[in-house]
């Protein structure tokens, strides 16, 4: 791939070793980056440093698209557990990690 920076997900940078920008955020299922549109999960990264929380973030990964949250799951008594349906946006096999101010 280019020396391009990416702040939107498209079909062509899925499965591609790319570099993305966006704001650290952490969630119950780790840290992420917040670009303009979507959320992207961080592989391996269970949270944000508080020093780094809410600051630029930029991560050199492999874009993909997976199943990461659980689905929600209602067992026999009505409890339902935490999850999220469908796919989310990854990025894996991690090169690269810095925040900005």
């Amino acid at each position: 791939m280019t020396d391009e920076i990416f702040q939107t997900i498209t079909a062509d940078i899925l499965n591609k070793e790319i570099t993305m920008i966006g704001i650290a955020v952490n969630s119950k299922a780790g840290a992420c980056i917040k670009l303009e549109e979507d959320i992207v999960f961080i592989q391996n990264k269970p949270y944000w440093e508080d020093k780094d929380l809410n600051k630029k973030a930029i991560v050199t990964g492999t874009l993909v698209e997976k199943k990461f949250i659980p689905d929600v799951h209602i067992d026999e008594d009505g409890a339902i557990s935490q999850g999220a349906e469908g796919n989310q946006f990854v990025l894996e096999n991690i090169k690269s990690i810095a925040t900005s101010l």
